[in-house]
């Protein structure tokens, strides 16, 4: 498969004539397991968790490679879908992996098939001031039930600047990000997770999901933390919590931490917020417990 490219000032909408069929044969692997499994969008064992669980179909398209050199901000409009974006120090570009996917359940695998060739999105490369760039994603689709759809990116990068998505019913994790990140979504987990001190904005919003932030010795912040029908838990064990509001509780923590004055700010409903400034913020597994 060949890789596509995107000079700069260039946008391209990228298509694929291929679909795949995850078929239930794939029943033989425990679905608890795969349940428990979380990982990129284009992990092979969550894709066919999806398929034998829920009778999703979905595609890989080509990989994307933008010529991209210096800092790299990612700046993400989707109607739906899931995001994970990390920064791997070495790359010579910024890699994306895209993947389509419909969910209209086991009894409408057809249209689920036939729903795929209506999403579609566009890649653009911005040039910005002191050799710092964009890549800029907007996914869309023309279906009438776009609900049951998404496009799913894993974006690597070698220096991740700041973060903005926008997207439905996906996850959102981003790693070791070096400025601040602005996620929305909806019925997914947000995970930023970095070893980069953090004194930018810091904006997480999702519901019925789970919201992680853990950041290392440095990072600052007001931080108002809020879940309806879920608990806040804080953890600052390499940084100074200065003041504290009188209304926190289970459910709310509102404090001044490291002396900083940027905003972080988290919002999710029947869902726990966890947020830590400690020793090694991304040495964590699939699930954060603390």
């Amino acid at each position: 498969m060949q890789p596509h490219s995107v000079p700069t000032n260039h946008s391209i909408p990228t298509r694929s004539d291929r679909w795949s069929r995850l078929g239930l044969i794939a029943s033989i692997v425990s679905i608890s397991v795969l349940q428990g499994c979380i990982a990129t969008p284009t992990s092979g064992l969550e894709r066919m968790n999806n398929a034998v669980v829920y009778g999703e179909m979905s595609i890989d398209d080509p990989e994307i490679v933008v010529a991209t050199q210096g800092p790299v901000d990612v700046d993400i409009d989707s109607f739906g879908g899931t995001v994970v974006i990390e920064s791997v120090p070495g790359l010579q570009n910024t890699i994306i992996e895209p993947v389509r996917r419909a969910r209209h359940g086991h009894l409408r695998r057809d249209d689920a098939a036939s729903s795929l060739d209506a999403m579609d999105y566009v890649v653009e490369l911005i040039p910005g001031d002191l050799d710092r760039e964009t890549v800029r994603i907007v996914a869309t689709s023309n279906d009438p039930e776009e609900h049951h759809q998404g496009v799913d990116f894993r974006i690597r990068t070698a220096d991740l600047g700041s973060v903005r998505v926008r997207t439905d019913h996906g996850r959102v994790w981003v790693k070791n990000n070096t400025s601040g990140v602005d996620v929305q979504t909806t019925h997914g987990d947000i995970r930023v997770i970095t070893e980069h001190p953090m004194n930018d904005p810091i904006i997480l919003v999702t519901k019925e999901a789970e919201v992680d932030y853990r950041a290392p010795k440095g990072s600052t912040g007001i931080y108002d933390l809020r879940s309806i029908g879920g608990l806040v838990y804080n953890r600052f064990t390499e940084a100074r919590v200065i003041s504290t509001s009188a209304e926190n509780g289970p459910a709310i923590f509102v404090a001044e931490v490291g002396g900083g004055l940027n905003p972080v700010l988290v919002r999710t409903t029947y869902g726990d917020i966890r947020v830590a400034v400690t020793e090694n913020p991304t040495g964590v597994g699939p699930v954060i417990m603390e």
